[in-house]
């Protein structure tokens, strides 16, 4: 997990347990963050950090780094991305806190308000040093600010996470389904969740507030 924000002191990857005690810490030296929002795993051991929020979208671009998952019984030490990506807005910028990799795509979704839906992004995780325009997917009917999102190690399952609760999306692999799908809806009020990740025995989210959940209604766990 991380803190929300940049500068030096905010750039740190915490490893913790499931009562929230931290287990290790692990400085992240290179860029200088400007926002940092979410964090996201592929399937081989890579994490990806995404310095992706954008409030009062007074930003053109968001960024992307990639680095090794750290050992968390190694204690600390500083890690560095190996990659990066600069990206680019089709059209008007907007704020971000999600972030999920599939396959060799990054995914960002909008933060929008208004009632406006939320929509997701994609970018190809190709090696450039050239900005990158991010993709339209598909269009949510989530009319309330997203602020986390996972997707299953197998890609069956989407997690998406706003002000108005948890969605689950059954996309058997392909992310453009949430505009046509049904999400499995649990209500939460007032709860501020940020982090949102899928485990073993369901989906694990992370609030603001310190506080730690765990779903394990089966439709969180692919069942």
């Amino acid at each position: 997990t991380h803190n929300d924000g940049g500068g030096p002191k905010k750039q740190v990857l915490y490893a913790i347990n499931r009562e929230g005690k931290t287990r290790a810490a692990f400085p992240v030296v290179g860029p200088r963050f400007h926002d940092w929002e979410d964090i996201a795993i592929d399937d081989s051991g890579h994490l990806y950090l995404g310095d992706i929020g954008n409030n009062d979208s007074k930003e053109d671009k968001l960024a992307v780094y990639e680095i090794d998952e750290p050992d968390p019984t190694s204690g600390t030490g500083s890690i560095s991305p190996k990659r990066g990506w600069t990206l680019k807005f089709p059209g008007a910028p907007f704020d971000c806190e999600s972030l999920f990799i599939w396959k060799n795509y990054g995914y960002v979704i909008s933060k929008v308000f208004d009632n406006a839906r939320a929509q997701v992004f994609r970018f190809p995780l190709e090696n450039t040093n050239e900005p990158l325009t991010l993709e339209l997917v598909a269009t949510t009917k989530i009319e309330s600010p997203v602020t986390g999102a996972d997707i299953s190690a197998d890609g069956s399952l989407l997690g998406l996470v706003s002000k108005a609760g948890a969605y689950v999306y059954r996309i058997d692999g392909n992310v453009a389904r949430v505009t046509n799908v049904e999400p499995h809806h649990t209500k939460l009020k007032d709860q501020h969740i940020e982090g949102y990740c899928f485990v073993p025995d369901g989906l694990l989210a992370t609030s603001e507030r310190r506080n730690i959940f765990l779903f394990t209604d089966p439709a969180f766990c692919g069942k």
